[in-house]
């Protein structure tokens, strides 16, 4: 029983679609989490074995001890709280997390790093491909939710990958091509965190826990990548492979 934590202020259908169905396909039972607060989330945490991070708005820089920036774009600042939360509880219970896009910035600041609010701000970044608006994303999103097999043309880069990773371990390649849709990215990484594969420009695309349990994060939109390149399934294999360990 895998528990996804979803953006649902623009995704539509989408919310209950894209994340869930590579989970399902890699053998976990996926179940959308209820935002509920007094305590509720100690009892939903009981039926999942796993947890996955997904994307969604920019988390509120005040998490994270900064300004906001006039490049920021718009927030989900109860979505920040019950992700907090959530990351805190499942991390206690050793629970599995599996985090994308957002998922990574989130799992950073719930563990005390930073995030760059544009990655215009950093010079060596000024190049790095993303996409403005969502304009892009907009027409994967539709083409994804009406199974259409071509992905349609969208921003993408290489990243290298640490051998030995988890990530590694489920692509078997030290070098991969991935999707970027993201306007943010983490800037100090951290202390329990090892970056496992950066992006030629040295940003940071995926990061994971040092010990147990199994935690792994990516910067790109993994849900979306496997229907590109189906190798990226894996990556949800192994993690629903680390919760079906712990049921």
């Amino acid at each position: 029983m895998i528990g996804l934590s979803v953006g649902l202020l623009d995704f539509g259908e989408y919310a209950a679609v894209g994340f869930q169905r590579p989970v399902a396909l890699a053998g976990g039972l996926p179940l959308t989490l209820p935002r509920i607060a007094d305590g509720h989330l100690a009892d939903v945490l009981e039926v999942c074995d796993g947890i996955v991070l997904g994307g969604g708005r920019d988390i509120e820089p005040a998490r994270y001890g900064q300004e906001p920036h006039p490049k920021l774009a718009p927030t989900d600042p109860h979505r920040d709280a019950f992700e907090l939360e959530l990351v805190e509880r499942a991390l206690d219970q050793e629970l599995p997390i599996l985090g994308m896009c957002r998922g990574i910035q989130m799992l950073n600041v719930a563990l005390g790093g930073t995030l760059v609010q544009d990655v215009s701000l950093v010079d060596e970044w000024s190049t790095h491909p993303t996409d403005p608006g969502w304009t892009l994303w907009r027409e994967v999103q539709r083409a994804s939710l009406e199974g259409e097999e071509e992905v349609p043309q969208h921003p993408r880069h290489r990243i290298t990958i640490e051998p030995g990773s988890h990530l590694h371990r489920a692509l078997g390649v030290t070098e991969a091509e991935v999707d970027s849709f993201h306007h943010q990215a983490l800037d100090r990484v951290a202390s329990d965190l090892r970056v496992v594969a950066r992006a030629p420009d040295g940003l940071v695309e995926a990061v994971e826990l040092t010990g147990e349990p199994y935690v792994l994060a990516v910067q790109w939109e993994l849900q979306e990548e496997w229907r590109v390149d189906p190798r990226f399934l894996a990556p949800f294999q192994r993690f629903v492979e680390a919760a079906a360990e712990r049921a």
